[in-house]
């Protein structure tokens, strides 16, 4: 895929392995310099499982989950399969990190703190490096073979970002698509990547991005409504302070945040309750230009090339849509050629 300075990845939550070998397949052929899955055990199938499956299906993308959390694994257990993947794939593998959503709400455990997720970088860090160190006051090591292990933190707030910049291989941003919360983002990290001697350009950026073919831009946001609820409820939860925020959106937000059902998380389909609190709470027009790019294919181009131009030029493009085999095949043979 030539597309001059944008790199796309895409990437499906997992809930029918026997048909996830023809998704691999059409998603290598498209061209996606990256493929992801993510961790949420009571909503989809292990990202592990997963990504051994595509370790041996695909040889050119990157993998990555995206993202799991310090709260459900133990990083000796996390290295440990890892290191695995890292020799199935030929070191194509990445582990994204957050503090957890979906995944813990689902079985009534808090979130992990921002400390404990540095912690449990560096933990995972090191045991890939085959180095002892120490994990919640317990020493502990992985022994049975060495490689790199990148980590991506998912970075929402200030303080996250700051501390992805010390100690991330790489940051995911989502609800980060417009010029001013770009800026702000980038700002973050670059602070405290500076603050321990890093530069931001050593550190990947990549932009999760909702892109939706429709007919028109409106029907294309509506289709994922309960998408840019899901988004809210979890990016805004702990506070929202230094997110680009209005302060007129602080209590509609709240109000969502109190209805919103983490049973259906990340699943159009079943989460019309979702998706209406959008419309009901006026959140629409807040949420949608900064995680969402939707409508015609001249529309999608020209929304991609404004990011672009923005600073987020590596796209995960999240699949939201009612064919995804499709959705693949659209991208590689209109859009990624109208970007050249």
């Amino acid at each position: 895929m030539d597309t001059g300075k944008i790199r796309f990845g895409t990437g499906t939550a997992v809930r029918e392995m026997n048909g996830y070998p023809e998704w691999l397949r059409i998603a290598e052929d498209a061209g996606f310099d990256l493929l992801t899955t993510g961790d949420s055990q009571s909503l989809w199938a292990d990202p592990f499982i997963s990504m051994t499956m595509a370790a041996h299906l695909t040889t050119r993308p990157r993998l990555a989950i995206t993202v799991s959390n310090p709260m459900t694994r133990h990083p000796a257990v996390v290295a440990s399969s890892s290191l695995a993947l890292q020799q199935l794939s030929g070191n194509r593998f990445v582990y994204g990190l957050s503090s957890g959503d979906s995944a813990l709400r689902n079985i009534g455990v808090r979130a992990a703190r921002v400390a404990e997720i540095e912690e449990f970088v560096l933990a995972l860090k090191a045991s890939g490096r085959g180095e002892r160190t120490t994990w919640q006051g317990a020493e502990f090591g992985v022994s049975w073979h060495r490689a790199e292990l990148p980590v991506w933190i998912a970075a929402e707030g200030p303080r996250t970002q700051e501390m992805a910049g010390r100690v991330a291989d790489g940051v995911i941003l989502s609800n980060s698509l417009t010029p001013e919360v770009i800026e702000l983002a980038t700002k973050n990290i670059a602070r405290g990547a500076e603050s321990v001697g890093r530069r931001l350009e050593d550190i990947e950026l990549w932009w999760m991005c909702n892109l939706v073919p429709a007919k028109t831009e409106d029907e294309g946001i509506d289709s994922i409504k309960s998408v840019l609820a899901g988004t809210a409820n979890h990016l805004y939860r702990f506070h929202m302070d230094g997110k680009g925020l209005p302060e007129e959106a602080k209590e509609p937000i709240r109000r969502l945040q109190a209805e919103y059902d983490s049973s259906h998380h990340a699943s159009p389909a079943t989460a019309a309750h979702n998706a209406e609190l959008i419309d009901r709470f006026g959140l629409r027009d807040l949420l949608a230009p900064r995680s969402t790019i939707a409508g015609p294919t001249g529309r999608l181009v020209e929304r991609l090339h404004e990011v672009a131009e923005a600073g987020a030029t590596n796209l995960i493009l999240a699949q939201f849509v009612d064919d995804p085999h499709g959705f693949m095949r659209t991208f590689a043979s209109e859009i990624a050629p109208a970007l050249r």
